[in-house]
């Protein structure tokens, strides 16, 4: 594959990758998140529990569980990012706790440490139903700078 090959396949990507959130067809768009005001963390949101997202015991997903702390870190760390930057996991450690099976679960993320080309978050995911503590995180991101993709710098 040419340079030209794969700057057309990235371009081809990122159109259809605009297409689906323009639908509200993405995964994560139809994941039913929902921020809300917390004052003891930079960013928190919420995930009602069903059927759909627990396992046969009635908890949540484990996955999932992860999924929400990289949506609310990532947006967490992006929201202080330099304009036109990308920031993209580079690790998740995930503790599972407890069981989370009333719900809602909620996601609080608190970003640590914030420099040019790394930053980290710590998330904690709580049942709100019962108010115990179900997992904690510490999510890492590598920050690219906004011209980063045009130089394929975020190519694997």
């Amino acid at each position: 594959m040419t340079a030209s090959d794969t700057v057309e396949a990235r371009g081809r990507a990122r159109a259809e990758h605009d297409a689906v959130i323009a639908a509200g067809d993405h995964l994560i768009q139809q994941m039913a998140f929902r921020d809300v005001p917390d004052d003891d963390g930079d960013l928190t949101i919420e995930l009602e529990l069903s059927a759909r997202l627990t396992n046969p015991r009635g908890g949540l997903q484990g996955g999932l569980m992860a999924t929400m702390a990289d949506v609310v870190a990532g947006r967490a760390v992006f929201a202080g990012a330099p304009a036109g930057s990308a920031c993209v996991t580079s690790d998740l450690d995930i503790h599972y706790l407890r069981p989370l099976t009333v719900g809602p679960a909620r996601a609080r993320a608190h970003v640590v440490q914030r420099g040019r080309s790394r930053a980290v978050a710590n998330v904690d995911i709580i049942d709100m139903g019962s108010g115990r503590l179900s997992a904690t995180c510490c999510v890492a991101f590598s920050i690219f700078p906004g011209d980063a993709a045009t130089r394929g710098v975020l190519e694997t």
